[in-house]
């Protein structure tokens, strides 16, 4: 893969899904670019479907399938089946 290839998308896990990344906030990855969200989940080691917390994801504050594509400078915000605030 050539670097020139990549962009950078931030995740954060929000809640409970905290344990299942190693990191509690925003974190910035160099990322392949034409990912959808579900390939980000495979890269990063995410094993959405068998995640009974999973809830749902979000890109720059806007609930999106698991297929939607992202662009260089996302924002992915992943949030538990429970959520409260």
């Amino acid at each position: 893969m050539n670097k020139e290839d990549d962009m950078h998308v931030s995740i954060y896990p929000r809640g409970s899904l905290e344990k299942y990344f190693g990191f509690e906030k925003e974190t910035a990855l160099e990322v392949p670019e034409d990912l959808t969200v579900e390939a980000l989940f495979k890269v990063i080691g995410f094993e959405w479907e068998s995640c009974t917390s999973f809830g749902f994801a979000a890109v720059n504050g806007k609930r999106v399938c698991i297929n939607s594509p992202l662009k260089a400078g996302d924002v992915v915000k992943i949030y538990p089946r429970i959520s409260g605030g």
